[in-house]
C-alpha cells in the first residue's frame, strides 16, 4: 500500500489536492453525519488503511484509493438542508480512474485483467448500499463470484474508512464478510 500511495501523490498530486480541499462537511458547524471525518482525502486514507490491515488483494486496495477520485467535481449542496451530496461520483471515478490505472498496468503493477475489474468495482462501490435484497445481489453475481467477494471487500473498507453512526450497519456486506470469515 505505501508503494501505491506513493505513486499516488508523486504521479498525480492534483488528485490529492482536490481530495484534501473536497469537504464532506457543509461548513465547520454543520458536519455531514455520515463522514464526521471532513474531507475527502482523510476518508481515502481511512479506506486504504482498512484495505491494508485486512490484508485484501491489489485489486481491491487500487479500488480503496481511487473509489471516491471523482467527488470534488461532483459535489453540491442541497440548498434546502445545507447537506453535502456526491450524486454519480461512483461512474465520474471510475472514468477519472482509467488513465491512472493504465498507469499501473504500463507500471506493471496491475495486470489488464486486474484493471477492469478495479474500474468495475469504483463505479459499482455504492451497489452494496443501494441494493437490499441479498437474492438479487447474489443473483447479479452469480457468474463473479470473486468480483463479488471484491465488492463486498471494498463496501467494508469503505463503510468502516469513515466515522459515522452508521458504520458497519449494512446488513449484505455484515453477514457476507461474516459468511466469508467462518
Amino acid at each position: 500500500m505505501v508503494q501505491l500511495l506513493h505513486w499516488f501523490q508523486t504521479t498525480y498530486p492534483e488528485y490529492k489536492k482536490a481530495l484534501l480541499e473536497c469537504h464532506h462537511n457543509f461548513d465547520d458547524t454543520d458536519t455531514n453525519p455520515y463522514h464526521v471525518e471532513g474531507d475527502c482525502w482523510s476518508h481515502t486514507m481511512l479506506v486504504c488503511k482498512i484495505a491494508e490491515l485486512k490484508g485484501y488483494d491489489r485489486v481491491v486496495q487500487v479500488s480503496a484509493l481511487l473509489h471516491d477520485l471523482g467527488k470534488p467535481q461532483s459535489r453540491k449542496i442541497n440548498v434546502q438542508n445545507n447537506h453535502v451530496q456526491f450524486f454519480g461520483h461512483e461512474e465520474l471515478s471510475a472514468t477519472l480512474a482509467k488513465p491512472l490505472v493504465a498507469d499501473l498496468v504500463s507500471r506493471e503493477m496491475l495486470t489488464e485483467e486486474e484493471s477492469i475489474e478495479v474500474l468495475e468495482l469504483i463505479s459499482l462501490h455504492a451497489y452494496l448500499y443501494k441494493e437490499t435484497d441479498s437474492e438479487k445481489i447474489y443473483k447479479k453475481f452469480q457468474e463473479k463470484p470473486e468480483f463479488l467477494k471484491h465488492l463486498a471487500q471494498l463496501s467494508y473498507c469503505d463503510d468502516f474508512g469513515r466515522f459515522s453512526e452508521s458504520m458497519g450497519k449494512n446488513g449484505f456486506v455484515k453477514n457476507y464478510m461474516a459468511q466469508c470469515s467462518s
